[in-house]
């Protein structure tokens, strides 16, 4: 187990050939390295965490085959200590309300749904999605103005994987706009008045404690399920673990890597607690949106083949505008359309990596007919 990233560093690799993306994985399937993307493309990034020492003896052994490469990130521990230090500047909240200035352990972030649902309680009211290994509850916020349960849902979830904390102040803070922009701002009120909102702040409560414990590991990103085997290694990737492809390339049945998709579908107490949650909502739900911590990317179905769902065109068109509405606040640039023709392109771009801390990316997928939307991506 990784507790101190000192002298870990991100390596991109830019396999050539089929071959030369065979070898990649190889290392990475032996050597248990933490994979940050995941390549369809020949000629577009490979980006891996792993140790100084991992990345002199294997950037030497990738370049002898003729394989580009390049550090991305020389000294992750770095990146983490700075986050913290600001971390330990936040004294402990008494309030309740909202928060957008720090990032907030688990307890916090679930008094905070509390107090929204307490403030609001003709407008917000709170479920239990499901329990997991550990024992934590799955909470979602449910936000209606009325309707009787007849308007179509728009689902958020975000945090799926436990290490990308801006991910989850991002529910937060959608969640804040919604309740409290009712009657005082047109946009939320015409929202409100077409859609429901269902929102899963924290979607891997397990991970996202252990990302906080002074004994656990900051970039930790899967459950915490003890799997079974000699090694006793602990976690399944849930987003991973959907039943869409399941088992399919970007995914690894060795249960000690960060890709690995669990025993069988919906086999983990997250991707089971959405599912049902989708399923419970009988058809109601017209947008599902998934939010992650990698790059500015707004992707659309589908990640795992070429072919596009029916709805893309109204999926791109989506796309496009909320492209545009968010480049207009701060002049960000995202690049849009179905994850099998973006994703490895666009990291090509990128002069500079940051920390997953410290970028958002917004994922988005429409649910028709079937629960194949579920999974609209297997990258972050």
């Amino acid at each position: 187990m990784i507790t101190s990233l000192d002298r870990y560093q991100v390596v991109s690799v830019y396999p050539q050939t089929e071959e030369d993306a065979a070898l990649i994985h190889w290392f990475v399937e032996k050597l248990q390295l933490d994979q940050w993307t995941n390549s369809k493309i020949l000629g577009a990034p490979v980006d891996i965490m792993m140790s100084s020492r991992q990345a002199a003896s294997f950037t030497n052994i990738i370049k002898a085959k003729g394989i580009p490469t390049k550090i991305k990130i020389k000294d992750v521990q770095r990146l983490i200590d700075e986050e913290a230090s600001l971390l330990q500047n936040v004294t402990k909240r008494q309030s309740r309300d909202f928060d957008h200035t720090a990032y907030h352990e688990l307890d916090t972030i679930y008094g905070m749904l509390d107090q929204v649902a307490t403030k609001f309680p003709d407008m917000v009211t709170s479920y239990i999605a499901g329990k997991t290994y550990e024992g934590r509850e799955i909470r979602v916020s449910a936000i209606s103005t009325g309707g009787e349960g007849t308007k179509e849902v728009i689902w958020i979830d975000c945090g799926i994987h436990s290490r990308e904390w801006v991910a989850i102040s991002t529910c937060q803070y959608i969640l804040d706009q919604l309740t409290s922009g009712v009657g005082k701002d047109e946009t939320t009120d015409s929202l409100l008045d077409q859609y429901d909102f269902h929102i899963m702040t924290v979607a891997n409560p397990d991970g996202y404690v252990y990302t906080w414990l002074p004994s656990g590991n900051r970039l930790w990103r899967k459950n915490r399920v003890l799997n079974k085997g000699f090694l006793k290694c602990h976690g399944v990737d849930p987003n991973r673990n959907f039943d869409s492809d399941f088992g399919g390339p970007g995914t690894s049945d060795n249960p000690c890597v960060e890709i690995y998709h669990g025993p069988s579908a919906f086999s983990e107490a997250e991707s089971s607690a959405i599912r049902d949650s989708i399923l419970n909502l009988g058809g109601r739900v017209s947008m599902f949106i998934t939010i992650h911590a990698y790059s500015q990317l707004w992707m659309t179905p589908y990640g795992y083949t070429q072919d596009l769902p029916a709805s893309y065109e109204d999926q791109y068109r989506v796309a496009e505008i909320g492209v545009k509405a968010l480049t207009a606040v701060h002049g960000t640039e995202f690049s849009y359309g179905n994850i099998a023709s973006i994703i490895c392109a666009v990291f090509d771009k990128n002069e500079e990596l940051f920390l997953c801390v410290q970028q958002q990316v917004a994922y988005i997928a429409c649910l028709e007919v079937s629960l194949i939307g579920m999974r609209p991506h297997k990258q972050s």
